[in-house]
């Protein structure tokens, strides 16, 4: 084997000799020493790391890291889109000259002494066969501190290392049974959605899992490994604020007193968007009854906040709208039964109040049944029932029911094609309904609502155009939003729940539904897509999955 001689000399001469410190490593405590003084004499590196590579759950243990002669402890992190994660994945070295102009961002960092980061680092994996095992790094705070000959010296410092890697007994790695258990640990705590972090008893991070890191290292932010966790908060995570630095310092001093507080929550900003967190701590302890440490749980629980909220909207929404037409109908029946028991009414009059009451119970059915489809649009539920439908016929049908109940608006019907597919009839006529009523509510008398229905190979496109008052263009990207009622609109009655509705039976379809408007007193277009396969589709808690929204605004 050709091995490599680390000379200690400030001229960095390279011979072929093996060097014993790593050839003789028993050890990760010496092996890390010898590498450490290794890294420093070769390539007078300032900084280095040792990190080992778990196949079994994707993540890279960071043994130990020095800096000036100076060893830190290291921790363990999920694979990620960082230099070192590259350099696993691919195998390949990496040599960076200048990081902060040709470097990637980095969202992970690890506890120095020296403010900034590197400027030149090398990375080059530490390979045993077709294996990767894991990654040898070295750095120097200034650019250009490296080149293509310190790359070599530096992955045949790796290949002795590897070789040191294999030899060591298997007892000081781990034994086999601590290092299954341990790797079926590390897979449970990776696949787990919500955010795990690990501290040790002085409450410096140690290891987080890839939800964590996700949650907690998005943008151009960065955590620090070894650095105690309340002092990120201080404006290096995305989700540092005050208030956040003020909800965990009361649960991490609980925790280290080795008593598991209660769960906190804070409701956050960020880029403009409410997030609402909930935190749960609990301590670790040896056998001897010691804190050793402890495990945070970050659950983002916006969801089921949102729900809550949107419930509390729904009851406002009922009992709001309810109202009105329960008080119409009470009223007039009592109004009712006054007048027959006095006999001051007449047959036609009772048939007059009887039909009010026709209408303001179908009125009350209608917004139940909205209600009850909003409920199961976010919960997950909302399902279509396919068959083959004509959606020509079913629109001109449609059309002739709408046209029966108005006089002041010409309704038209133009379909190209052979609009046909398997779709949920029942549905489809459901938004064909919503879109031609809110065409008539919102559009002057006497002018014409058009239908356009244009059939193509692989889809159908439904297109209702009317001239009435608009949408300007703040407005349009909102205007599926359930609740949302425009500005121009809010005089007139409505629950602002219809077009999100529509949006979510249109979305079960696999299709897409938006608006296009030159503005206020321009008039609309509602177009839907469909696309014509038997595919059945099931609407989510969140029909925006399948982007049904399209930003575009263009002028008729």
């Amino acid at each position: 084997m050709t091995t490599l001689g680390i000379s200690r000399t400030p001229s960095r001469e390279r011979t072929r000799d093996a060097d014993p410190a790593l050839t003789q490593a028993t050890d990760l405590a010496s092996l890390f020493a010898a590498l450490h003084a290794a890294t420093k004499a070769a390539l007078d590196a300032e900084s280095m790391f040792l990190g080992l590579y778990n196949e079994a759950s994707h993540t890279i243990d960071v043994v130990r890291q020095g800096e000036f002669g100076t060893e830190f402890s290291g921790g363990t992190f999920p694979l990620g889109d960082g230099v070192t994660s590259e350099v696993i994945r691919t195998g390949q070295s990496r040599l960076i000259r200048h990081w902060s102009e040709e470097g990637p961002p980095v969202h992970l960092q690890f506890l120095t002494t020296t403010p900034g980061l590197p400027e030149s680092a090398i990375t080059v994996p530490l390979l045993y066969g077709d294996r990767v095992l894991g990654v040898l790094a070295a750095h120097k705070y200034e650019p250009d501190a490296f080149d293509q000959a310190d790359l070599q010296v530096l992955e045949a410092i790796a290949a002795q290392t590897s070789v040191a890697l294999v030899g060591i007994r298997e007892s000081e790695l781990r034994s086999a049974r601590l290092h299954e258990r341990v790797s079926q640990l590390e897979s449970v705590l990776g696949s787990m959605a919500d955010a795990v972090l690990l501290l040790d008893a002085e409450g410096s991070l140690v290891s987080l899992n890839r939800a964590a890191r996700e949650l907690l290292c998005g943008d151009n932010s960065s955590i620090v490994l070894g650095q105690p966790l309340e002092q990120q908060v201080w404006g290096l995570w995305p989700l540092g604020t005050r208030e956040l630095t003020e909800a965990l310092r009361p649960l991490l001093t609980t925790v280290q007193q080795g008593e598991t507080p209660p769960e906190a929550e804070m409701q956050l900003e960020q880029h403009g968007r409410r997030r609402f967190l909930s935190f749960n701590a609990t301590p670790l302890f040896d056998v001897t009854g010691h804190v050793i440490g402890s495990v945070l749980v970050v659950r983002d629980v916006t969801a089921r906040r949102q729900m809550d909220e949107l419930k509390d909207e729904m009851l406002s929404v009922a009992s709001h709208d309810l109202k009105t037409p329960v008080t119409v109908i009470r009223s007039d029946a009592q109004l009712m039964r006054r007048e027959i028991a006095r006999k001051t009414t007449s047959l036609e009059e009772v048939d007059d109040g009887l039909r009010t009451i026709v209408r303001q119970t179908d009125r009350l059915s209608k917004l139940l049944s909205l209600l009850l489809d909003v409920s199961r649009i976010d919960a997950g539920r909302f399902e279509i029932a396919p068959s083959q439908v004509d959606l020509g016929r079913l629109a001109s049908t449609t059309l002739a029911e709408v046209q029966a109940t108005t006089d002041e608006h010409l309704l038209e019907l133009h379909v190209s094609g052979q609009p046909t597919g398997y779709w949920d009839e029942r549905r489809l006529q459901q938004v064909l309904l919503n879109l031609l009523t809110n065409a008539i509510k919102y559009s002057p008398k006497n002018t014409p609502i058009a239908v356009d229905i244009r059939a193509e190979r692989k889809s159908v496109t439904v297109s209702v155009i009317d001239r009435g008052i608009g949408l300007a263009p703040d407005e349009s990207v909102h205007v599926f939003e359930r609740f949302f009622r425009a500005r121009s609109t809010r005089r007139l009655e409505g629950s602002g729940l219809g077009l999100y509705i529509c949006q979510s039976i249109v979305a079960a379809h696999g299709g897409r539904i938006w608006v296009e408007s030159a503005g206020s007193g321009k008039g609309s277009v509602f177009r839907f897509t469909l696309p014509r396969s038997n595919t059945h589709h099931r609407a989510t808690a969140n029909p925006r999955e399948y982007s049904p929204v399209a930003p575009t605004l263009t002028a008729r």
